[in-house]
């Protein structure tokens, strides 16, 4: 069993801009704590050019009207904020925005657009099935209940064999076929995203807790930036920009998401 202190990652690592050309577009989400009246990061860091009276008017809006919200931000001519989405959950209003660094799309470019997938994610934190954790929460949350299974992902044949551990603990698990299929399918997905995307190495852990089946699948990558999700499509033709994600949170009955620049960890959870 991994210690918390394994599961939590290194804060202090800074993200590096690439030489050949600008950092790609990337999640950023802040959290508004109304008994505090401050904003603080969880996914990225503060932007100290955002005008906080603003956002925390917005915020308190938001949480007025228990409805989340979208509101752009008028700046200076390198501002590259998306429009934000505010998001109700509770006592706090989570705040969710893109930085795009001048990324945009092209005509006949047929894949998802940013606001698109922001609106996506705002909408399953605002419907409770998706969670934005930050770096307390998740060393608490991914260490939670009794390990069933174990598993170092280290490469792509791995994947295989994951799915077919996986698949016999859910079946030990009482979980009929149906249940199976749409609980492995988001699962899979993310260690292959994990390969893909996530430094090509990583730990799957699946979790047994009083009412639900977790798996947490953390990687060791340069956290989620969206780069996976703008790269022209490969050989194939296919086009990633966010659908894996999307698979994710609409097979499953909760996920959660911690990012930072040394990696990602995702809980995803089957509420039995």
């Amino acid at each position: 069993m991994r210690t918390v202190g394994e599961i939590r990652r290194d804060e202090s690592e800074v993200q590096v801009t690439p030489d050949d050309g600008p950092l790609p577009c990337s999640l950023h989400v802040y959290r508004y704590r109304r008994a505090g009246g401050r904003i603080e990061a969880v996914v990225g860091i503060y932007d100290a050019g955002l005008p906080e009276d603003d956002l925390i008017a917005q915020a308190d809006e938001a949480l007025e009207r228990a409805t989340f919200m979208c509101y752009a931000v008028a700046q200076a001519d390198d501002f590259v904020e998306d429009e934000l989405c505010f998001v109700p959950c509770g006592e706090h209003c989570e705040i969710l925005s893109i930085h795009t660094n001048g990324w945009q799309r092209h005509h006949g470019d047929h894949r998802r657009s940013l606001i698109e997938i922001l609106s996506d994610l705002a909408a399953a934190v605002a419907c409770g099935r998706l969670r934005l954790l930050d770096s307390d929460e998740i060393a608490v949350e991914a260490t939670a209940g009794d390990e069933l299974l174990y598993m170092a992902i280290d490469q792509p044949r791995a994947l295989s064999k994951a799915r077919r551990a996986v698949d016999a603990r859910l079946t030990a698990e009482g979980l009929d076929p149906a249940l199976r299929r749409t609980t492995l399918l988001p699962i899979s997905e993310a260690v292959t995203n994990m390969l893909l995307h996530g430094g090509g190495s990583g730990e799957l852990t699946l979790r047994r807790l009083p009412d639900r089946l977790r798996a947490v699948v953390c990687d060791r990558g340069p956290g989620l930036n969206f780069l996976n999700w703008i790269e022209p499509p490969d050989v194939s033709g296919q086009a990633s920009m966010g659908y894996g994600f999307k698979i994710i949170t609409e097979n499953l009955d909760v996920v959660g998401l911690h990012t930072r620049p040394a990696g990602t960890t995702l809980l995803l959870d089957r509420i039995l």
